[in-house]
């Protein structure tokens, strides 16, 4: 870059007395990589009001909704922020009902791809799956064994005929899952190792715990499976702070990092606005100046490299 590219770039003509040229070039370059960078938001939960798509929610079946997520601010924002693709994740709000992901998918075909929800206990679960992958397109299926922390299907032999189809069609799953859980995941993925797995938000560790590092240490036996990712995302629910930047999370963050390396990290936000929890700008500062354990090259990572790894995305080069 030519030294008045760079002047003229960062405006720093007033500030010439004290230029710093080699800083300078540093800075341009840094903000040109960030504006080039490919960005994968790997967990978006969209849903409407349209009367298409009824709300079934299997935990709180009359769970009262304030305001819309549509896919279509999804777009705007992707627009706006040089997002290149999204990854789809239904709602609990539709409950086993995949269908709006599904229009989202069939509408905006280029942009995505998408995970459904299945019913752990359905006896037909293996024949569910096949349907919304082969006629839907669907990539992955999500599980929430959190909201049943008693709960033994996750690795029970009811469910070896489901992981034995998933890795027959190459989905992904990925677990809302308790630290106390981690164990039967890990069972799994001995067992499956053709089935890439996405563990949602750090695992989410229990910070209202006087001391909740034995538990969250469960999830780092996972670490030996390269079929396994973290998503590294909304430190607002993790949060006891609950105030931007959320500094109770980081050494949380940073452990998985330590832990796991920068090639099995993923990012994802969680809604889009007006339901976001931290606005866009945020979400990506976060991740560039607070999480300052990465370096540039784990944070190029982390925010897209990796996703091409586990998900087949339209038009992917």
């Amino acid at each position: 870059m030519r030294r008045r590219d760079v002047i003229k770039n960062l405006a720093l003509i007033p500030l010439l007395g004290d230029f710093d040229y080699q800083e300078a070039v540093s800075v341009a370059n840094s903000d040109k990589r960030k504006k080039d960078r490919l960005i994968i938001d790997t967990h978006v939960e969209t849903w409407n009001f349209d009367s298409r798509f009824p709300f079934k929610h299997p935990e709180n079946p009359n769970l009262k909704v304030s305001m819309e997520a549509p896919i279509e601010n999804q777009i705007e924002q992707m627009k706006d922020f040089g997002l290149k693709y999204g990854v789809l994740i239904n709602p609990r709000y539709y409950g086993w009902d995949n269908s709006y992901m599904a229009n989202c998918l069939k509408t905006y075909p280029n942009h995505f791809v998408a995970h459904g929800l299945l019913n752990p206990e359905d006896p037909k679960i293996v024949e569910k799956l096949r349907f919304w992958v082969k006629e839907h397109g669907f990539q992955g299926m999500r599980f929430s064994p959190i909201y049943h922390p008693k709960s033994t299907w996750l690795n029970s032999p009811e469910h070896y005929p489901l992981w034995k189809e998933a890795e027959k069609l190459g989905v992904v799953f990925n677990y809302y899952i308790l630290p106390s859980q981690m164990p039967m995941l890990e069972d799994m993925a001995e067992r499956f190792p053709g089935v890439k797995i996405v563990i949602d938000h750090a695992g989410k560790p229990d910070l209202k715990a006087a001391d909740c590092w034995d538990e969250f240490r469960k999830m780092f036996k996972l670490k030996r499976f390269p079929q396994v990712w973290i998503s590294n995302s909304e430190p607002y629910e993790m949060s006891e702070l609950k105030a931007y930047p959320y500094e109770d999370t980081l050494p949380f963050y940073k452990a998985i990092y330590e832990e796991f390396g920068p090639q099995q990290l993923i990012w994802g936000t969680g809604y889009p606005r007006p339901r976001w929890e931290l606005p866009m700008d945020k979400e990506l500062e976060f991740v560039d100046k607070y999480c300052y354990f990465y370096s540039e090259q784990d944070r190029e990572m982390l925010l897209g490299r990796n996703a091409f790894k586990i998900w087949k995305f339209p038009n992917q080069t």
